[in-house]
């Protein structure tokens, strides 16, 4: 099935329903950036079939939303009214999310760089001298200067 045929055999949620999905969006992301603070990502495994399920379902909503953004004008005022305050929330607690996970993403690959760039000074060639007395520049070492000390994730060391 493509995915035109999928979002076409959709149908667009009423304001309440879609409110009563983004609002368990919200609270299972709230969960991750608890278990964030408390240091236990991997506890993300239990609630992470129903996250991916809810942002699909919210994904082919927001798709169905723009192909059709006249679809809520006959519904009641409050119910819209609703909804806009639950994506409210929901946009303040993904950007948390966001942030957290960038921030552990930064720290793992800069552990991982610090790593790397260890096992690169273990294993680089003693340094020496050159015929004009000055210390001689390893290859491995100039390797990872013209570099700026990347490293890409399959890379042998």
């Amino acid at each position: 099935m493509t995915e035109e045929t999928q979002t076409n055999a959709a149908k667009l949620m009423s304001p309440e329903a879609l409110s009563h999905m983004i609002s368990r969006l919200s609270d299972v992301l709230a969960q991750e950036n608890k278990l964030l603070d408390e240091n236990k990502p991997e506890s993300f495994k239990a609630t992470l079939s129903e996250k991916t399920r809810l942002i699909a379902v919210y994904n082919q909503q927001m798709t169905l939303i723009k192909r059709n953004p006249d679809a809520y004008k006959s519904c009641p005022r409050e119910e819209i009214d609703h909804l806009k305050e639950v994506s409210s929330k929901f946009y303040g607690i993904l950007d948390s999310h966001f942030r957290k996970l960038s921030t552990a993403r930064t720290v793992t690959e800069g552990l991982v760089k610090a790593v790397a760039d260890e096992v690169a000074k273990k294993k680089a060639p003693p340094s020496g001298y050159t015929a004009r007395a000055s210390v001689a520049n390893p290859l491995s070492s100039r390797n990872s200067r013209a570099v700026d000390g990347a490293i890409a994730i399959n890379q042998v060391i």
